[in-house]
């Protein structure tokens, strides 16, 4: 083994050497070897774990075997399911569906006893007797038994899973929801969840992060089980995400990185789009709106024949093709802005395609394709709060941006249930400033391939090794001519174990990123992060959670090497020894469902968090040589506790009328352990936490800043015979505690704007849905209907009431 070792590195040390393409001597010389290395010195354990999954799969009895195959459907729609555990009960073989409700089970000659579950479905018991080399279908009918505690997710588990089973705190938004709000990217999509807050482009949840400028992002965004967080700012592309395509989003609120990574510090977001169905499907949406004029009506710069308005379309269509899945979209958008030189236009393609080879049931491959073209506003401050507030400080200024996602990917499931996925992704992002000449360039290759088997004792092993690769240079960066280079691979493992009413999960995670304008010694590099979990149903419909995870993000490329000078009055300096950010997430939780007459269901759900950040980045001002302005720096440690509470559910009023409903409070005190030391001391930070539950204007040195304490949403919908609904969107946020002292001086009128506006936000959104037909559907939708003014960041006002028409067409 020692000298086969040696062997290989030889050969991946001579193509380094001799190979003259600059991207292939990065994967050799700074990838594959130290990988190789790694493996052999450091991953025994997750190699221990590999191999016998592998051994499992590869593993032959001498005696003749049998093979069933078929297909697993819902019986109301005949919808195929997705992850059903097909079980044979005499030879404890245990495998699952695939993406179309296809299973492959070989098993010994003889009687058998085969099973097939699923979440919120009947259990079906087939009994059968099979010849030796005998083929057999049996396809099978599930009857569904859901109530909301039966809900599906994935993303904690990597596999299809109950969310009252889950170990750590999940919120999940169904895409009726998301047509139902005219919602136009992910990020209005996500803030409709108790404890999220969207700042300006960037993702908190719970108060893990506030707001800095090219600051990454320290929530991960997957799209389809890939990350979509940019190579260079770590920042998400919310309006790239293929809103109109969503199935499901589902949110991870605690530190999250031994199965996704970097950037999963505070939590991670994930997105799973539609898929074929048996009966083709074309969606046909269209909108118009209107932005209504502020209760200011200085700040007001617009004629009436120029009034700010909005227009949308969407198209999509999935069907199947013999052996093709095909789904298809496009999205157009036009915005008006209210905000002068804002506007918005692009436009967007999407398409997925998947083949199932027709002699090979437990294969599939196919491709993952979204493109979109853009043209976009810059609008960073304010001219004047109180008259001009919806002008630009520093006048009109253009971007353009190309961004393309390309995803290769492979299922295949063995015989004796060992899953294989190999999932890819090629995401380029080309920004031109109004000139048309580039300004941004970004390359970003992710590879992740995951083993996982699932047995008939309750046991699932999963375990993976992902890649990525970047390279690209922008013009914010200190040296702008300079193309960055940086590279990365880590290794992962779960496994879980459910013990009658119990269920017990624990991962581990090691990961190293390299950058090629660094020093050894300001590498990413970090030792394994974990995570361990536990569930117990204590009782009918009660489910009591306690979890521990780890989690970390390295710093992106911008808060490295960033130096710009934003609106001509603030500057943001580079950071090139910012290191990476560390920490730790506990909570415990409780969900308890309820059921009564009149199909009256749903669940409240309750937790207690505390976490921990060491070298946690803020933006912070500074002066270098005669210059002043902001620049990334890790601060010695901040904790954040506090609790979480949400409800969800629905029921018939009467035989007319039925009510659903979803909605949450979180409060989290942000602890700065930095600018007030004593709050490391257990006693000290509690007295202040309790003390903010009121105010904290005596803690203004002891909080971090951009956070909100207090957050609550709601929606709720009152249906009438399935043609008429009604709905209600409430946010409400506390206000923002602190801020940086230099923005009170330098923004115009942001000092008076705080004074006047001091006290917390609640922003209303009604919707009204007619349901002409089963094809088509009218809706008006209103947004901020009281026509509240105010800011979720520093010198950027959010939008006015504002009125939309939407048309949808099912075909």
């Amino acid at each position: 083994m020692y000298n086969q070792h040696l062997q290989i590195t030889f050969h991946i040390n001579y193509w380094a050497k001799f190979g003259k393409n600059t991207i292939r001597r990065y994967i050799c010389s700074a990838i594959l070897i130290p990988l190789l290395k790694l493996i052999i010195a450091y991953m025994k354990p997750f190699l221990q774990i590999i191999f016998f999954l592998l051994l499992t799969a590869t593993t032959t009895s001498f005696a003749q075997n049998a093979t069933l195959v078929g297909t697993v459907t819902d019986a109301n729609n005949q919808e195929p399911l997705v992850g059903v555990n097909v079980v044979d009960n005499v030879s404890k073989h245990v495998v699952s569906t695939d993406a179309d409700g296809q299973y492959t089970l070989v098993v010994p000659s003889g009687k058998h006893q085969i099973t097939f579950s699923y979440v919120g479905y009947q259990t079906t018991v087939q009994e059968i007797n099979l010849t030796e080399n005998q083929n057999l279908k049996i396809d099978v009918q599930l009857k569904s038994q859901q109530t909301q505690l039966d809900e599906v997710v994935v993303s904690a588990s990597q596999y299809e899973k109950r969310i009252a089973e889950e170990t750590v705190s999940i919120e999940v938004i169904k895409n009726t929801l998301i047509r139902n709000t005219n919602s136009q990217d992910l990020s209005d999509v996500v803030e409709r969840i108790p404890g999220v807050n969207i700042v300006d482009g960037q993702a908190s949840i719970r108060g893990g992060s506030g707001y800095a400028y090219g600051s990454g992002s320290r929530v991960q965004v997957i799209v389809d089980d890939l990350p979509l967080i940019t190579g260079d700012f770590g920042e998400v592309r919310w309006d790239f995400v293929p809103v109109e395509s969503i199935d499901q989003v589902e949110v991870i609120k605690g530190a999250s990185s031994v199965l996704y990574g970097s950037s999963a510090l505070n939590g991670i977001i994930n997105v799973r789009t539609s898929t074929a169905r048996s009966e083709p499907e074309t969606r046909l949406v269209m909108q118009k709106g209107v932005y209504f004029n502020p209760r200011n009506e200085k700040i007001k710069w617009w004629s009436p024949a120029e009034q700010p308005n909005f227009t949308g379309f969407s198209i999509t269509n999935r069907q199947k093709i013999k052996n093709m899945d095909l789904v298809l979209g496009v999205n157009g958008y036009l915005n008006d802005s209210y905000l002068m030189y804002g506007d918005q236009q692009q436009i967007r393609l999407y398409g997925k395609l998947r083949f199932h080879p027709p002699k090979k049931p437990n294969l599939n491959y196919g491709v993952n394709i979204n493109s979109m073209a853009q043209k976009y506003g810059r609008f960073f401050l304010w001219a004047a709060a109180d008259t001009a507030a919806y002008e630009p400080f520093d006048g009109d200024s253009y971007d353009r941006y190309f961004l393309t996602t390309i995803d290769p990917y492979i299922n295949y499931i063995s015989p004796k249930g060992l899953q294989h996925k190999l999932r890819t992704r090629y995401y380029t992002i080309v920004r031109y400033d109004g000139d048309m000449a580039p300004s941004i360039v970004s390359n970003t290759f992710y590879l992740d391939y995951q083993l996982q088997k699932r047995f008939e004792s309750g046991l699932t092993i999963t375990g993976g090794v992902v890649s990525n690769l970047f390279g690209g240079w922008t013009t914010l960066y200190d040296n702008n001519n300079a193309i960055i280079w940086t590279y990365g691979y880590g290794l992962y493992t779960q496994v879980e174990q459910k013990l009658g009413k119990v269920s017990v999960v624990g991962g581990l995670r090691y990961e190293k990123n390299t950058i090629d304008k660094l020093v050894d010694t300001l590498q990413a590099s970090l030792p394994l992060v974990g995570r361990l979990g536990l569930n117990w149903e204590m009782g009918k419909n009660t489910f009591l959670r306690a979890s521990f995870g780890q989690g970390y993000r390295a710093p992106s490329l911008v808060e490295r090497f960033i130096n710009a000078d934003l609106s001509g009055i603030i500057n943001v300096f580079a950071n090139p020894s910012v290191l990476p950010e560390r920490g730790w997430n506990a909570e415990i939780g409780i969900k308890q469902g309820f059921k009564f007459a009149r199909n009256w269901q749903g669940y409240f759900d309750g937790a207690l968090f505390w976490t921990e950040y060491s070298n946690m980045t803020e933006f912070v001002f500074t002066r270098i040589g005669t210059d002043i302005g902001f620049q990334t720096r890790n601060v010695t440690g901040a904790r954040i506790a506090g609790w979480d509470l949400s409800t969800s559910g629905s029921g018939k009023i009467n035989k007319n009328l039925e009510l659903n409903f979803t909605g949450g409070y979180t409060f989290a005190y942000p602890g700065d352990l930095e600018t007030d030391s004593t709050q490391k001391k257990f006693n000290v930070y509690m007295e202040n936490l309790f003390k903010s539950v009121n105010n904290v204007d005596s803690l203004q040195n002891s909080i971090l800043k951009y956070r909100f304490r207090n957050t609550a949403r709601l929606d709720a919908q009152l249906s009438y015979k399935q043609k008429l609904s009604f709905g209600i969107t409430l946010n409400y946020n506390s206000p923002m505690d602190k801020i940086d002292e230099v923005f009170l001086v330098v923004i115009r009128g942001m000092r008076e704007y705080r004074e006047k506006h001091n006290g917390p936000t609640l922003i209303t959104d009604l919707r009204l849905v007619w349901n002409a037909d089963k094809q088509n559907t009218l809706s008006i939708i209103g947004k901020n209907i009281f026509n509240i003014e105010y800011t979720m960041r520093p010198g950027l006002m959010d939008a006015p009431a504002n009125i939309a028409l939407q048309y949808t067409m099912k075909l």
